[in-house]
């Protein structure tokens, strides 16, 4: 499980993950974490044990990838936010995702997500995001 935060800098645009403040890998700009709220996911692993990356969005905007069985933490500032997950998209295969939509305030700092792929029959590339509660969560 990771024990970092993911961010995404803001002059060069590269999402990396740190475990605080630091300075971009890339461009050298120091990056302050927000500190208002987070938003956890989590992904479960799936039945058939297929371990592809799924792509992270956040407000349409590209937060890499998550790993199978793998949880991130990614800080954000208060607002309204909507998250998809959905696996990574090569030319001959059209992948969806359902995604979740919420307010991080001051009563509602840290949301939790899971997501898992969703196999109504007998196998699709859709991922469903569904929040929890912290108890649902694995220890980081």
């Amino acid at each position: 499980m990771s024990k970092l935060f993911r961010f995404k800098c803001p002059k060069c645009g590269r999402v990396q993950d740190a475990p605080g403040d630091k300075a971009c890998w890339k461009c050298h700009t120091m990056v302050s974490l927000p500190r208002n709220g987070i938003i956890q996911i989590y992904r479960l692993p799936a039945c058939l044990g297929i371990g592809r990356s799924m792509e992270i969005y956040i407000n349409n905007i590209r937060f890499g990838c998550l790993k199978y069985d793998d949880s991130i933490r990614i800080p954000v500032p208060y607002g309204h936010y909507y998250v998809l997950m959905k696996f990574l998209n090569y030319k001959l295969s059209n992948y969806k995702g359902i995604g979740q939509e919420f307010d991080i305030t001051p009563d509602n700092r840290i949301v939790y997500l899971r997501a898992a792929r969703c196999i109504p029959g007998f196998m699709t590339n859709t991922v469903i995001l569904e929040q929890a509660s912290a108890e649902e969560m694995p220890t980081l």
